[in-house]
């Protein structure tokens, strides 16, 4: 019984790990039809911390980023992490179609990662994986179809 209860704690311990250390976030940006990544486009991120909430003496509360080669950027949380952080990819609203803003708790990122809503559009199933891994947020774009670009400067007016 005393074996039993040392595993349990040390499952609990090891559950509520990561908010004890400082926690890398990872957000991927990739064409739904292709999977390739999107570089170079711009995401802006949000730290959210609510009242109550410890709040760290020096961080920045909004970070601007860019995606490299492989469609990623990456960032560290502060100590005391956020409860919630809001994320947001800044797409050519005349070159793509995307679902790219996400609310969401720290907490649910970190354990399970996040993926957004896949666009509409597309042939049929796409062969992208649309799971994302702990601490991951992952947003899909979807590219108009020609027919789509050239009414959008008439469908935006």
């Amino acid at each position: 019984m005393r074996l039993f209860l040392r595993y349990l704690v040390f499952a609990a311990l090891l559950s509520r790990g990561y908010t004890c250390f400082a926690q890398a976030v990872t957000i991927r940006v990739v064409n739904a039809d292709n999977g390739r990544p999107l570089r170079d486009q711009q995401v802006n991120v949000s730290l959210l911390y609510q009242g109550g909430e410890a709040v760290p003496e020096k961080y920045d509360a909004h970070l601007s980023l860019h995606t490299d080669a492989n469609g990623e950027v990456r960032f560290v949380l502060p100590q005391p992490a956020p409860g919630h952080l809001s994320a947001q990819v800044e797409l050519n609203p005349g070159h793509w179609h995307c679902a790219c803003g996400s609310l969401a708790s720290t907490e649910e990122l970190v354990r399970n990662g996040i993926v957004s809503q896949m666009p509409p559009g597309g042939q049929g199933k796409s062969a992208v994986p649309t799971t994302a891994t702990p601490a991951q947020i992952l947003f899909f774009a979807r590219p108009l179809s020609f027919w789509q670009r050239l009414l959008y400067p008439l469908a935006k007016g």
